[in-house]
């Protein structure tokens, strides 16, 4: 039996798969089988899938039917023979110690799974922990962890993250969760996985590191609109409710269940069933009143958020839009009261804030406004936290 099995789903990756394949093949641990999972591409991945098997003795790879990536999960699994089990998306890539780490952890302290953070590679790298603290959880310490499964309400943010990918998972107990998924749910199908393997593990260890690069599919942006997303948050809603009567899901759980929903819901109506007024739930415009008004201000930022923002202050009339900006080195010398960074990830508000401030922009002309999803302030005002 290998020590770690790692399931690939591949549908017409052909342009990133080598890659991915080149990260988990270096790895620094020995005993590692892979399975690259063929799920009905049209492009020349399953070539490309025969010829790296072909070159290597621990590749193993299984060719069938378009079914979903739930699907091509499950049909990995029953093939994989590690103690232990990982997944990578055939788009992303892996650090070179990542299996040797987790699966370390996994050994010294026994445990079912091993949750570890993850890389987002999109306009910049972010790095996406857990909400919980690093250690061992089991007994009550599992208990309480599987209260912040779904979201630590404490800090108002997911708990453990939903992806798979930056988790190790023993294999006995991963079928038991995985193969109870419906292959019908195709949004939203780690988090289901996830919270399903907390209800029935015994333990688990996170760790405050991240090995995985999640890379953002540039050309995922300009996807046509899911005129089916309800159809599809609604199977992922039924499978959630099915879990009501569980033994270990406490009424929390099912709060936090139906907040995710309810965040689902949102992302559907601002970035993904087409409407014509995108983001419209996305950016709080009460940011605005907290500058005076008739202040001219520069926006710092790209793409759909700060877009986003430009559009509430033209609209608003109580601000005066001065420009634009991404890059440090074009602020203008034009009069403005205000540069307002219109980033979310704290780290690079910080960085941009500090060359803004080397740069000689005093620090009271630099602003930030902090952007929940807009649930949490109804959340907070319903006594949830």
């Amino acid at each position: 039996m290998k020590k770690v099995s790692v399931i690939v789903p591949v549908f017409n990756n052909e342009r990133t798969l080598q890659k991915c394949v080149d990260t988990i093949i270096q790895q620094t641990m020995d005993e590692i089988e892979i399975i690259l999972v063929d799920d009905g591409s049209t492009d020349g991945s399953p070539l490309l899938c025969d010829e790296i098997s072909n070159l290597h003795d621990n590749i193993k790879v299984i060719h069938k039917e378009n079914g979903g990536l739930v699907s091509a999960r499950k049909s990995g699994l029953k093939e994989a023979t590690g103690e232990y089990v990982g997944y990578v998306d055939s788009d992303d890539w892996i650090e070179p110690q990542m299996y040797e780490r987790l699966y370390g952890i996994a050994q010294n302290h026994d445990v079912d799974m091993v949750s570890s953070g993850y890389i987002f590679e999109g306009n910049y790298q972010s790095y996406e922990y857990d909400t919980v603290d690093e250690g061992e959880y089991r007994g009550i310490g599992l208990k309480e962890l599987r209260e912040k499964t779904i979201y630590n309400m404490q800090v108002q943010d997911l708990g453990l993250r939903g992806s798979l990918c930056c988790k190790l998972f023993r294999r006995e107990n991963l079928k038991k969760a995985q193969l109870s998924i419906p292959d019908t749910i195709s949004y939203s199908e780690d988090k289901a996985c996830v919270l399903m393997f907390m209800l029935n593990c015994e333990s688990v260890y996170v760790v405050k590191d991240c090995f995985y690069h999640y890379v953002l599919n540039k050309e995922s942006m300009t996807m046509e609109p899911k005129k089916d997303y309800l159809v599809k948050i609604n199977e992922v809603y039924k499978y959630f409710s099915s879990l009501y009567d569980h033994p270990n899901f406490s009424d929390d759980m099912r709060i936090q269940a139906e907040l995710y929903i309810t965040q689902q819901l949102i992302k559907g109506i601002n970035s993904r069933m087409g409407f014509l007024l995108k983001n419209l739930l996305w950016i709080d415009s009460d940011w605005m009143y907290k500058i005076p008004e008739g202040s001219g201000i520069l926006l710092f930022g790209s793409g759909a958020l700060v877009e986003t923002y430009s559009r509430q202050v033209k609209n608003s009339k109580r601000l005066k839009l001065i420009g634009i900006l991404d890059d440090v080195h074009d602020v203008p010398d034009c009069s403005y009261d205000y540069i307002v960074i219109t980033y979310k990830y704290v780290p690079k508000v910080e960085e941009i804030r500090n060359s803004l401030i080397d740069k000689g922009i005093p620090k009271d002309r630099i602003r930030w406004f902090e952007q929940k999803e807009i649930f949490w302030k109804y959340a907070k005002d319903a006594g949830l936290y």
